[in-house]
């Protein structure tokens, strides 16, 4: 075979690639995977509340009482307080769809009330009142585990608050991905345990963003490249294979 058919038999490959690759456009549609993820309800629409002694609790706020930071996303956001002894929790569920790419994100903030002297964090008995412990942490977790697990039900861990952290803990972004869940269901879990004094944990603006594929219908316009770029892949091979049969004869 001489070079110049052999280049255009490149050519020829060349065309039809591009007529199937090129010209088949891709656009990512976005959905939102979480419900009222900036609680802009006004409430826990979309979420689940849990206690273990029911003397704090989840609830929602706006403006800048308890000397907390004003909601970083949007009117509203959650908080936790408690009056006692307590380990509170709110969750979502969220289907994370197959075939796609699920890019996450969240804000944490926090003022944990410990008087001088005292320990400011706590890693007790996970989320239980069993002993000492005053913490928050946010998971994503299998929503077949207890709602309370710190175990081998946990899939990731977001944040964690350690011995040694400030009181004060500013508007703090975190990220996650849940492409690697894709085609099952997973928890987000906020969770604040306190034996000691208060602690106000919050978060607010909770988002999960889909990107998925999908192919466009091509245009006219479009449609005439393809059929060009087929033609000249075609026109392409016959030229090759009828020199390659001269040569031959």
């Amino acid at each position: 075979m001489t070079k110049m058919s052999k280049s255009r038999i490149i050519l020829a490959v060349f065309g039809l690639i591009l007529a199937l690759t090129v010209f088949s456009p891709e656009s990512r549609a976005q959905s939102e995977l979480v419900t009222n993820g900036s609680f802009e309800t006004g409430d826990f629409t979309g979420w689940t509340e849990l206690a273990i002694t029911n003397a704090g609790d989840w609830s929602i706020y706006s403006g800048a009482p308890l000397n907390l930071l004003p909601p970083p996303d949007g009117e509203f956001a959650s908080v936790t307080n408690q009056v006692q002894p307590d380990s509170n929790i709110i969750y979502q569920d969220i289907a994370v769809p197959p075939d796609t790419q699920v890019i996450c994100t969240a804000i944490v903030y926090l003022r944990n009330q410990s008087e001088e002297g005292e320990d400011d964090y706590i890693i007790g008995d996970g989320l239980t009142l069993n002993t000492d412990n005053q913490q928050m942490r946010v998971d994503i977790i299998d929503p077949e585990a207890d709602p309370f697990t710190t175990g081998g039900g946990v899939l990731l861990n977001l944040f964690q608050t350690l011995p040694g952290d400030p009181d004060l803990i500013g508007y703090t972004p975190i990220e996650f991905n849940l492409t690697p869940f894709a085609g099952s269901t997973v928890r987000f879990r906020a969770a604040v345990v306190v034996t000691e004094n208060p602690l106000n944990g919050s978060i607010d603006g909770v988002s999960c963003i889909t990107q998925a594929i999908e192919k466009n219908i091509p245009t006219l316009g479009e449609w005439g490249m393809i059929s060009a770029a087929f033609g000249l892949g075609l026109v392409g091979v016959l030229f090759a294979l009828n020199r390659k049969k001269a040569h031959t004869v």
